[in-house]
């Protein structure tokens, strides 16, 4: 957590697919309960998502107040993002693509 309230949740496996996603739930849950401001979700390891996955991520922003959304994205590669894009989610985070 850093001082101005944000939190920030770093996605360490190499895929977020059906096989993890609960599992990310699980983790993420508590962190953006006791948040009182932003959330940024780091995704620089994450090579690829599945729909799931991304549900998981869509799941998380759900779980902020309208006020606090939407969660930022940080280090997306471009898999995901192409799957984001494909899905049609991905207008409905803030995202900051890998360099």
């Amino acid at each position: 957590m850093e001082s101005d309230g944000t939190a920030v949740l770093t996605i360490m496996a190499k895929n977020l697919t059906y096989a993890n996603a609960a599992e990310f739930r699980e983790e993420a849950r508590p962190v953006i309960e006791a948040s009182a401001g932003e959330v940024v979700v780091d995704c620089t390891q994450v090579e690829f998502a599945d729909s799931s996955g991304i549900g998981a991520l869509l799941h998380a922003n759900s779980m902020m107040t309208e006020s606090r959304r939407p969660v930022r994205l940080t280090g997306v590669g471009k898999k995901v993002l192409a799957g984001m894009e494909l899905m049609m989610v991905h207008r409905q985070f803030t995202l900051e693509p890998r360099k």
